[in-house]
Parts: structure tokens; sequence; C-alpha cells
């Protein structure tokens, strides 16, 4: 077993064999979780037998763009419809200005690091992906534009937006807010000018981005939350050609560096690795550490139309 520390996360990896057979147990106390990366077809219903979960490494997130804002709103819950609506009239009420730069220059990337950056300094194990990726970004300037809210004069969101024609999909690959209690107001009025950008473009789709399939380490789980109820649905990152990375098996054996609860999506228990495609259905596991009477109490918020299945992990 090779022992990796990552972002804070401890990590076991095992191959499929000594995962089964639980070589790994002796190294317990010093594990956040253990993983075997990409294991063999054959292997995964053993793997599940044995506690672990199989899964995608990363997600994408991806709604059709919809002919109309209306269309768009009328395929979510009233009560998202309703936060949306909130978001916009708050944006209006407050002479936000919605402005649109295509493409993307040097100045305008860097004031949204202005606010990027302590955004991302301010979580527990943030990485500033766009920081490191600034040269690489501004190369392609001509495939990304920015969505940017002024108040005041005062920039106060942005989201940054790869355009991928190959795939007719526009790709929010970061955003960004100041730090107030109003800010996912001011990020649903971003999101509708983004996929307002998108029709004119003639695209099908918005991506949200990519995250990690395990919430409660870099991406928190109100980030499932929020990008669920806005009417997103995850696939494995590899059919959007985001990412190579293959698929994983993993089990969680302590929340110490997680969050309480943190969520795992993975592949639902009867699909194999051969029929992976973007209908393959979707498995969420809530892993909790905590005691409660009712085990389902706690998978209210994370209920959603894309997953096929839903429990509770007790970990520890």
């Amino acid at each position: 077993m090779k022992i990796e520390t990552e972002n804070g996360l401890t990590i076991g990896l095992v191959d499929a064999d000594e995962a089964e057979s639980g070589g790994w147990e002796r190294h317990r106390g010093e594990l956040d979780l253990v993983r075997v990366v990409g294991p063999p077809p054959e292997s995964w219903p053993r793997l599940r037998a044995a506690g672990f979960a199989v899964h995608p490494s990363w997600i994408t997130w991806m709604a059709p763009v919809a002919a109309s804002e209306e269309e768009f709103l009328s395929r979510l819950s009233v009560q998202e419809r309703r936060n949306v609506r909130l978001g916009l009239r708050y944006a209006a009420g407050r002479d936000v200005r919605m402005d649109v730069a295509d493409p993307v220059d040097d100045l305008v990337f860097d004031d949204f690091l202005k606010l990027y950056e302590p955004h991302i300094g301010g979580m527990r194990h943030g990485v500033p992906y766009a920081s490191m990726e600034r040269e690489e970004i501004l190369g392609m300037r001509e495939d990304y534009f920015a969505v940017q809210a002024f108040e005041d004069g005062a920039l106060v969101g942005c989201c940054m937006c790869r355009k991928r024609a190959d795939a007719s999909t526009v790709v929010i690959r970061f955003v960004t807010t100041t730090q107030d209690s109003r800010q996912h107001r001011i990020v649903r009025a971003m999101y509708m000018r983004v996929f307002a950008k998108a029709r004119e473009m003639g695209y099908r789709s918005v991506s949200l981005g990519t995250d990690p399939a395990l919430y409660g380490h870099i991406a928190k789980p109100g980030l499932f939350r929020f990008k669920s109820r806005l009417g997103f649905t995850p696939i494995p990152a590899r059919l959007f050609g985001t990412m190579d990375d293959p698929d994983e098996a993993t089990r969680v054996l302590r929340l110490d560096t997680l969050t309480e609860p943190s969520l795992l999506i993975s592949y639902a228990p009867d699909a194999g690795s051969e029929e992976i495609t973007f209908d393959t259905p979707l498995h969420l596991d809530v892993l909790t550490g905590e005691d409660t009477d009712d085990p389902e109490a706690d998978l209210g918020p994370y209920r959603a139309p894309f997953l096929t299945g839903l429990g509770v992990v007790r970990i520890g």
C-alpha cells in the first residue's frame, strides 16, 4: 500500500485484491480513506461487498440551455424558481450591472482574481485552480468570456466561462463573489446571464463545472445541493472530455479531515463499467458519524431526480 497526503487528506492507495482482503487494515488509524484507482471491471462487485463505493473520480454538471429563461425556470422546483427570481430582483433593485467581457483580457482576469483569491484562501482546503491556470487561460482568451457583476461601480461577482464549440456548451469554470450574506443571490443572477449568452451563441448546454465525486474536502456538500437544485445533472467528467482520470473505488474511514456529513456520488450498485454512459444510474451516500434514531432524517436536502439510490453510511 502507498500512503499519500492530498490537501490534508491522508489516502491509502491499494490494488483491488488488497482492498478486498483488508490488507490495509493495519494502517487504519493513519488513514482518512482507502482508494483503488482504476479498479478492474470484474472487481467491482467484490469491492462493493467489501464496503467500497465505485465512482468516477470527477463529475461534470450539465443542464440544457432551454429556449428561454422562463422555460429553464419551469424545470426547477417552486422554491428554486423563487430563489432565482429573488436573485434577479435583488440585482435589479440594487442596480447591479451585468457586463459580458468577450474575449477575456488580462485586466478582466486579474480583476476576477482579486475576488477569487481571498475567497479560495478562506476555505479550509481551497485550491486556487484559476490562479494556477492564469497563463493557460489567457493564452486561450478567445475561447473564454466573463460575466461581471458591478454594484456602485465595484466588481462584486464574476463568472469565468469557457466556450466549448465542439460540445455546443458553455462551461462555467470559476465563479466568485464578494463575501457577504447575499452572494448566492448575485450568483444566481450571473448564471442567468450566462444562460442568456449561451442562447445568443446558439449553444445547447451549460456546464456548472467539474468537481471531485467526494464532497466534504475541497468541494463541500452545500455545493452539491446548490447545483442539483439549480437543475444541473452530474455525469462522469471523462464523458465530457474535461478529465481523463479513471474510475475509483473508495472507502472512507474517518471524517476528521472531512465535513460531517460528507457526500460520495457513485455508480448505482448494479452498474457495470461497460455500461458507463451519460445515462448510467447514480447513487449518493451521505457519510456521517452522528448517531440518530432516524437514519433517513438527514437525507432530505440531498434528494435529486438524477439519483436512483440514496443512503446513509455511518463512519467510525
